[in-house]
């Protein structure tokens, strides 16, 4: 909540306050003024979360703007706090019903700690969330990482496979060729010995 708003729900309060009072001068019972107490408890704590939220987001603010910020929220709390013990003289003396007071502040208690209580559950389901993710993301790089490894696995395997046949195919046309030479080189040496066996003949 910025400067503007706190301030706009600090004066909202301070209005509910004075409406209360103006309504309680003209005679007004409980059920004349309730609507206004509950806009100055809204006003009030809005101003109130406000202040917690600041102290958990000084970072970028000098050393003024915090010291400005924490005196206008240390004059907000104290007034708002002299208005909430007014209302309750208001209440209990001048209206005479101290149990609507009682009543009112028990609920009022009750429903800000289940207000806290859904929060807080629900910041632990974002935290439980963001984690999970987090494990799932993990869990996917591990995946593609492996899907990757046995990829480049598979891909040297067939590499290494081709170049074996090559080299089975190489192989094997060495040993036609080294069998075709060794066929001609046969062949020529019978004609040769046919020839010397031709030459030599009629010579005996």
């Amino acid at each position: 909540m910025d400067p503007i708003t706190i301030g706009l729900a600090f004066s909202a309060a301070q209005m509910a306050v004075g409406q209360i009072k103006q309504a309680i001068a003209l005679g007004k019972d409980i059920n004349g003024i309730i609507g206004f107490v509950g806009k100055f408890f809204q006003s009030a704590d809005a101003v109130h979360i406000a202040s917690i939220k600041a102290k958990h987001s000084s970072l970028g603010k000098s050393d003024v703007e915090l010291g400005q910020q924490a005196l206008v929220f240390a004059m907000h709390s104290n007034q708002l706090r002299e208005d909430e013990r007014a209302l309750k003289d208001m209440i209990i003396w001048q209206l005479g019903k101290p149990e609507i007071w009682e009543d009112m502040v028990n609920e009022r208690t009750r429903l800000l700690k289940e207000k806290r209580e859904a929060e807080t559950a629900v910041e632990k389901a974002n935290h439980e969330h963001k984690e999970k993710m987090a494990r799932l993301g993990l869990i996917a790089i591990y995946v593609m990482s492996f899907g990757v490894c046995f990829v480049a696995f598979g891909m040297l395997g067939v590499q290494a496979y081709s170049i074996l046949q090559e080299q089975k195919q190489y192989e094997i046309k060495q040993a036609i060729h080294a069998k075709v030479k060794a066929q001609q080189q046969f062949e020529r040496e019978l004609q040769q010995k046919k020839e010397l066996d031709a030459y030599t003949k009629p010579n005996n």
